[in-house]
């Protein structure tokens, strides 16, 4: 059994003006920096090992966090924030919703936005992978909200389903610990 510290990317400018990011490479505020140090003192006692997304925002967030000690985090592409396709760049009004809990329900739809199935399976992947790797061990994920949200899902359920699958909703350099044996909460 492996224990999974994850954290959402500290914020950016397109967060705080309420805009989709997807794939978009945004860096962080820069008032972010001081916090994402500040939060890196949570995590006690150190993670075995740490990974993040390519993206800018989750690379630098993993680096502030582990910042001093000795631990480098591993980018590793299947944490990569969903490819929102059309919507990336918008903010919410623009697209009439209230604010993000609604987004996931117009992402299918939206114009070369990544397939709810693509992006569990790379999650999944991702999981089973470091499951196998890490046993005993305590492990650092940077990644993004909709990312983190189907990582969420994947430790519960061993395949894709749309009618159980439920947005769960994680704040910037929020840590949530889990656990994950190979396809069970526990």
């Amino acid at each position: 059994m492996v224990t999974l510290l994850i954290v959402r990317h500290s914020k950016t400018p397109w967060n705080l003006a309420g805009r989709i990011q997807g794939r978009s490479d945004i860096p962080l505020a820069p008032e972010s920096e001081q916090l994402t140090r500040e939060a890196g003192k949570k995590l006690r006692p150190l993670p075995d090992a740490a990974f993040c997304s390519p993206l800018v925002r989750a690379k630098r967030t993993a680096e502030l966090l582990l910042e001093g000690t000795g631990i480098t985090p591993v980018i590793d592409e299947r944490l990569v924030e969903r490819d929102f396709g059309a919507l990336d760049g918008k903010t919410y009004d623009e697209l009439g919703l209230p604010d993000h809990t609604r987004l996931f329900y117009v992402l299918d739809e939206a114009i070369g936005a990544e397939r709810s199935e693509d992006v569990y399976n790379r999650v999944r992947s991702f999981l089973d992978d470091i499951g196998a790797r890490y046993d005993g061990k305590r492990v650092l994920v940077v990644s993004h909200g909709v990312c983190i949200s189907y990582l969420a899902y994947a430790l519960t359920h061993d395949r894709w389903n749309p009618a159980d699958y439920t947005l769960e909703y994680i704040k910037n350099l929020d840590i949530i610990e889990r656990t994950y044996a190979g396809g069970t909460k526990k």
